[in-house]
């Protein structure tokens, strides 16, 4: 590999001199004088920056300064200046040659940075999606292991399981079992990058259950902390499975996804609002550039839509509170879902959403909050599953008892067998993770609310007629 990159950096540096030259003898040939002899170099300097990086743009910004003095001041053909503006010349081009150089190659690397970094939060995000995946039926232990290896591409990993003591491996990772084990008895995390091994205790709050190590990796430390926190959610949530019968295990199982749910959502709170408060303090004290204030609105717009997926998030965590509550209130349901229709526009994209024409105004008494919740993921499923582009139809039907919201989309079916299994938490139909990314708590969220109302939920769905959601609110007075 240093071979490799030497040999590049050569073959660069060669075409760059060649470029240097080929430049100085064109504007020998046509008689340039300095000042635009400066500038053809320095535009060549600067497409090297741009393009290959410091050193080789250093290399040649000093050729074309040799080049420069020898064919373009006086005297001619002689490494050496009478003017001193020549001096001040050349001078200036070295230095902003060298600016140039070095502004480029603080950017490039800021870009590998933000690529590195995102796939990194790539590879978390898939990592936290199959957790929840695991089959319950098998050691989880293994499956742990053999996810992170294959997810988050390292050469190999060794998990030890404290409970269970039962040590597993997927890969290659040149640890001995003790070494593992003496990870977690001496609760010490380490990383070391001669070999790319990273060391983590494996913690369930303050109490150590286990030990995880990772061999041959390129992740940052905070990756690997985060892998080692989802790696003691999912052991615990296991050990909570095996230690009790299977309905108390759920509802354990449920609790333990909503705490955590919870306090991630809790823990997003404090630096959002920092960081908004920070942002519109910027903005409110209106000293800064165009540019700048562009930039800032923008963190300031971004940083509200995380505060609300937040406060969604918390929501979420909440809703399967078994003494949930519901704060009733009249609602006219016409400029409700017109509202709920504006605040889902990001998720809905290029979806265009049609109210049916002879949709019936009416008004019912339930909770706005939890109606919006499942009012958004019945549309933010209706869009990920239809058609690219395909429009979204909303009606409201008044009948005798209870009124009827039907949500359809085109270009998705839903098979009989499946209609009833998708309202199940983290259920997903077979296939459906090609088509959209997803965790299967949206629909089960709906169905709670629903039910929490006294009202239904179900699905229709056919090949050619798409796919139909329908929610049912009784038309009752409000509740004392």
């Amino acid at each position: 590999m240093l071979k490799r990159t030497i040999r590049e950096v050569a073959i660069r540096m060669a075409l760059g001199i060649a470029a240097a030259l080929l430049i100085t003898w064109v504007a020998s040939q046509f008689h340039f004088n300095l000042s635009a002899a400066t500038s053809v170099h320095l535009f060549l300097v600067t497409a090297i920056a741009l393009r290959w990086g410091f050193l080789e743009a250093s290399i040649v910004s000093l050729l074309s300064v040799a080049c420069l003095d020898y064919f373009f001041t006086q005297p001619l053909f002689k490494f050496y200046m009478t003017d001193s503006h020549d001096w001040i010349a050349l001078v200036t081009f070295e230095s902003v040659a060298l600016l140039v150089s070095r502004l480029s190659n603080q950017v490039s690397r800021h870009a590998r940075e933000s690529e590195m970094h995102r796939s990194h939060l790539q590879k978390l995000y898939e990592l936290s999606q199959n957790v929840l995946l695991l089959d319950r039926q098998k050691p989880v232990d293994q499956q742990l292991a053999s996810l992170i290896q294959t997810t988050l591409q390292v050469k190999g990993v060794a998990l030890w399981n404290a409970y269970d003591l039962h040590l597993c491996r997927s890969g290659t990772c040149e640890v001995t079992d003790d070494e593992v084990r003496s990870t977690r008895f001496t609760e010490h995390n380490e990383d070391d990058p001669l070999t790319a091994t990273s060391r983590r205790v494996l913690r369930s709050g303050t109490r150590s259950i286990g030990s995880l190590v990772i061999c041959g990796h390129s992740l940052d430390d905070a990756s690997i902390n985060a892998t080692a926190s989802l790696t003691a959610v999912a052991i615990e949530r296991a050990r909570s499975f095996s230690a009790e019968s299977s309905a108390e295990a759920a509802r354990q199982s449920e609790q333990l996804r909503s705490a955590v749910l919870d306090g991630l959502a809790h823990a997003f709170k404090t630096p959002l609002t920092t960081i908004r408060s920070s942002s519109s303090g910027l903005l409110e004290m209106d000293t800064l550039s165009g540019t700048e204030k562009r930039l800032v609105s923008l963190i300031d717009q971004h940083a509200d839509q995380l505060n609300e997926l937040t406060t969604r998030l918390l929501r979420t965590a909440r809703i399967d509170n078994a003494d949930l509550k519901l704060k009733r209130e009249q609602i006219d349901l016409a400029q409700f879902i017109q509202n709920s229709i504006e605040a889902s526009s990001q998720e809905l994209g290029a979806h265009p959403v049609y109210l049916q024409p002879k949709m019936q105004r009416g008004t019912v008494w339930a909770d706005r909050q939890l109606l919006e919740m499942a009012l958004f993921q019945v549309l933010d499923n209706a869009a990920k599953y239809g058609s690219p582009g395909s429009s979204i139809t909303i009606g409201v039907q008044e009948e005798q008892a209870e009124t009827l919201i039907s949500i359809r989309n085109e270009g998705s079916f839903i098979p009989p067998d499946e209609r009833e299994k998708i309202f199940k938490r983290f259920y997903r139909s077979p296939g459906s993770d090609r088509r959209a990314s997803g965790t299967g708590i949206g629909l089960s969220v709906v169905k709670r609310i629903t039910e929490a109302h006294q009202g239904r939920v179900w699905v229709n769905s056919g090949e050619h007629t798409g796919t139909t959601f329908f929610l049912t609110l009784p038309r009752t007075a409000k509740e004392k």
